[in-house]
């Protein structure tokens, strides 16, 4: 009896180290997050909705077993509240219809995959071209962001896909990031307007993509949008494979996952840096402001609460769930955001999967406050 009694406590005791192991990982990007180690902060920040699982796990279990000690579960999602509230959304009911305000901005942003589709193979430029741009117009916005999106000045050209939104939206800013195919044809973000654009400018990132930003004139008010990609992973078609495979424990191809490893790594890095460049013009802007694009990053990673700050998240304001984004690795990746200085209140939030790129279309109706 005394022998299993001694196996129960020494079972207690590892399940105690390994609930404070899982306590630490999840508090660690919030508490500790010195920029040469910002990779760590990255790596967890994808876990954190797996971590909060097993946290409430524990709970259950030490309620049950030793409740005193479910008390560490309880200060753990306290000191672990931002994250916790970043991730999902408490809004049953408001998604649903997405009516567009009288008196409202409705801002879409979509990372458009080049016009290639999320399936593989080649498919026909023009046809998903189409497909996209009447999918983004059903919708009726005021103001288009687009990411990885490309295309020629060549009028009448099938791959002038600008073609495809100039009727409706005869104003627009394109970054020409870098060059695709030719001198006249390339890839970055844009910015469609159906209102005069007043200004706009292009702040570099070191790896070619950009920020950019217009001011729109709405009525007799000044409104400025930024778009922005962040880097990437730049994932090949044999990492998604190695990932696959680790996901469904089919490999040991050591070579390949820390090949995967040293991608993302570099990657949570560049993006550390360019989320600051990104905050210090959020900071600086002198008008109502919205914020959108592909931040390739989670709520709780360093990007994004550099780049929010004290903004406000329209998908938190009025979505529901995780809210996730983006269609591949993982079904818990919300990386597509949309974001407010104070100056707006958020009327309504949706996502779309059209199936057209490996991204979802998000949308937010947005009211301006006025003094």
């Amino acid at each position: 009896m005394a022998k299993k009694s001694r196996i129960r406590i020494v079972g207690k005791k590892i399940i105690l180290m390994l609930h404070l192991l899982v306590s630490l990982l999840l508090l660690y990007p919030i508490y500790i997050q010195p920029l040469p180690l910002i990779w760590i902060n990255g790596f967890l920040s994808l876990t954190a909705p797996y971590l909060i699982a097993i946290e409430i796990l524990f709970f259950i279990f030490w309620l049950i077993a030793k409740p005193f000690l479910s008390l560490i579960s309880v200060g753990t999602m306290v000191l672990g509240w931002t994250v916790v509230a970043s991730l999902f959304a408490w809004h049953p009911g408001s998604v649903a219809a997405m009516k567009k305000k009288e008196n409202s901005l409705r801002v879409l942003s979509w990372n458009v995959k080049g016009f290639n589709g999320n399936q593989p193979g080649k498919s026909t430029l023009k046809l998903r071209t189409q497909d996209i741009a009447y999918s983004i117009q059903k919708w009726n916005p005021d103001l288009i962001c687009l990411q990885e999106y490309n295309t020629n000045d060549r009028p009448n050209d099938i791959a002038n896909h600008a073609s495809y939104f100039n009727k409706n939206y005869p104003f627009n800013y394109f970054s020409k990031d870098y060059q695709i195919a030719g001198n006249d044809y390339f890839a970055g973000c844009i910015i469609f307007s159906k209102y005069p654009i007043l200004q706009a400018q292009r702040i570099a990132y070191t790896n070619q993509e950009a920020l950019i930003y217009v001011d729109v004139l709405k009525g007799d008010d000044t409104v400025r949008v930024f778009t922005t990609h962040l880097a990437s992973y730049r994932f090949k078609p044999n990492d998604y494979e190695t990932i696959d495979e680790t996901a469904e424990s089919k490999s040991i191809n050591v070579k390949g996952k820390m090949a995967v490893v040293r991608k993302m790594k570099q990657a949570f890095v560049e993006r550390a840096i360019q989320a600051q460049l990104v905050q210090s013009y959020l900071q600086k802007t002198p008008y109502p402001s919205i914020m959108t694009g592909d931040f390739n990053d989670v709520p709780g990673s360093y990007t994004y609460s550099t780049i929010k700050g004290d903004w406000e998240d329209a998908f938190l304001q009025k979505g529901l769930g995780i809210g996730a984004t983006y269609l591949g690795i993982s079904p818990t990746l919300r990386i597509d955001y949309i974001l407010t200085n104070s100056h707006w209140k958020v009327r309504a939030w949706e996502s779309v999967d059209e199936n057209l790129s490996d991204h979802h279309m998000i949308l937010a109706d947005l009211q301006l406050i006025k003094n």
